[in-house]
């Protein structure tokens, strides 16, 4: 069980992922820029909406989970755990990449 303290930590990790990734999504170009605009995915590479930001804050968990999952194969005990998590983490890791590049692809204009 979580001690009141650890509970904290974990709270605080989480707030800072979530603000790094939303940072690291675009998300003050969004603010700015994409307030204006009423759709999610906008084919600009200058505009970005608050969407947009949301779907690659997602798809950015979706990474480091599949990462994690990766880093738990490592560490299974079992054969069979073993490569359910590394199996779990590849495809975890290959639906981020597909989303994003599926995004990156509307953006360019295709």
């Amino acid at each position: 069980m979580l001690t009141s303290t650890s509970k904290y930590i974990t709270i605080a990790t989480v707030l800072y992922l979530v603000a790094f990734f939303a940072f690291a999504s675009g998300l003050v170009n969004s603010i700015i820029e994409g307030g204006r605009s009423r759709g999610i995915i906008i084919p600009s590479r200058s505009i970005q909406t608050i969407g947009e930001t949301t779907v690659l804050v997602v798809i950015l968990f979706m990474g480091m989970f599949g990462a994690y999952l990766l880093y738990n194969s490592g560490k299974a005990a079992s054969s069979k755990s073993q490569w359910s998590f590394l199996i779990g983490g590849f495809a975890v890791l290959l639906i981020s990449l597909i989303v994003g590049f599926s995004i990156i692809k509307i953006k360019m204009g295709g």
